[in-house]
C-alpha cells in the first residue's frame, strides 16, 4: 500500500461525468464534514469557507481533537506502552494497532486528496477537489483492508450519518488502492466501548459513487448559499451566537 497512485481507472462508473472542465464555484473542494455542513445549511458553509470566519466548535470538539491526537501518538509508539485513559475501553484494539504499526501494516492520519477525476493528488494542491482523512488504515491482505475511525461522541442517533461517512471512506480507499477488493469500515466509539462495522466489496461501494459525486459537484459548483435555519441546525452552529453574530437568520 505504499503506492498512492494508480495508472488505470477500472472502477470509474460510466454514468458519472468526471471531466476536468467543470466550472467550480466559491468552495472548490469538499470533505465529508464540509459536505454534511453544506447540505444542512449552505449559508454556514458560506460564512466559514467564503467569508473565512473561524467557527467555534466548543469544548466537545476540542476534546475530540485531543483524544484523536493521543490515539495517533499511541499507535505510532510516541506515548509509551500504557494505553491512555481516553482509549481504555479499546485497550486491546489499540495495543493490536500499535503492534501492526510496528509491523508496517498500519497507516495513521492519512490525508488523501483527489482531483475531479478521482485521481490521487496532494492534500493541498491546485487540483485538489476532494479530501478524505482516515484515522487508521490497516492492510490485511493484498486485496483487503480495514478503515478505522475514532468517535468521541455518541453513537445513538448518528448511525445514518456515520454509515455515510464510512461509505465515503470505503469509496476513497478503493480509488486509492486499485488492487483492493474488500474494505471493512469500523467506527470505534471510544466513550462507549461499542463499534459499528460494515464490509464493502469494490462493486458494492462503487454503486454509490455516482450519487456521491453528484452531491459533491453540487457543493463545489455552488454560487448561492441559502440559509436553512431551524432549532436543530442552529443549535450546533456558533455563527448565530455571541454579541456580534455573523448569521442574521439564526434560530433560537
Amino acid at each position: 500500500m505504499d503506492n498512492l497512485t494508480q495508472p488505470n481507472r477500472p472502477d470509474l462508473i460510466s454514468t458519472v461525468e468526471v471531466t476536468e472542465d467543470v466550472e467550480l464555484g466559491l468552495v472548490p473542494a469538499w470533505s465529508y464534514s464540509a459536505l454534511k455542513t453544506f447540505e444542512t445549511c449552505a449559508y454556514r458553509t458560506y460564512i466559514a469557507k467564503v467569508k473565512r470566519v473561524k467557527e467555534d466548535y466548543g469544548p466537545a470538539a476540542e476534546r475530540g481533537t485531543r483524544i484523536h491526537d493521543e490515539a495517533e501518538r499511541f499507535v505510532r509508539h510516541e506515548l509509551g506502552d500504557e494505553v491512555p485513559d481516553s482509549l481504555r475501553k479499546f485497550s486491546q484494539n489499540f495495543l493490536e494497532l500499535k503492534q501492526l504499526f510496528a509491523d508496517g501494516k498500519v497507516q495513521t492520519e492519512g490525508e488523501w486528496g483527489f482531483t475531479l477525476s478521482w485521481e490521487p493528488t496532494g492534500w493541498i494542491s491546485p487540483d485538489t477537489w476532494a479530501r478524505v482523512k482516515l484515522d487508521a488504515l490497516v492492510s490485511e491482505t493484498d486485496t483487503s483492508a480495514r478503515v478505522i475511525d475514532y468517535k468521541t461522541g455518541k453513537q445513538a442517533g448518528n448511525e445514518i450519518a456515520h454509515s455515510q461517512q464510512a461509505l465515503i471512506y470505503a469509496i476513497a480507499t478503493f480509488f486509492m488502492f486499485p488492487d483492493l477488493e474488500i474494505v471493512n469500515t469500523e467506527m470505534w466509539y471510544l466513550d462507549h466501548g461499542t463499534t459499528m462495522e460494515q464490509t464493502y466489496t469494490r462493486d458494492e461501494a462503487m454503486i454509490f459513487m455516482p450519487k456521491l459525486h453528484e452531491r459533491a459537484i453540487t457543493m463545489t459548483t455552488a454560487t448561492k448559499f441559502p440559509p436553512n435555519p431551524s432549532t436543530y441546525n442552529c443549535r450546533w452552529c456558533s455563527f448565530g451566537k455571541g454579541p456580534e453574530p455573523h448569521c442574521e437568520w439564526a434560530s433560537s
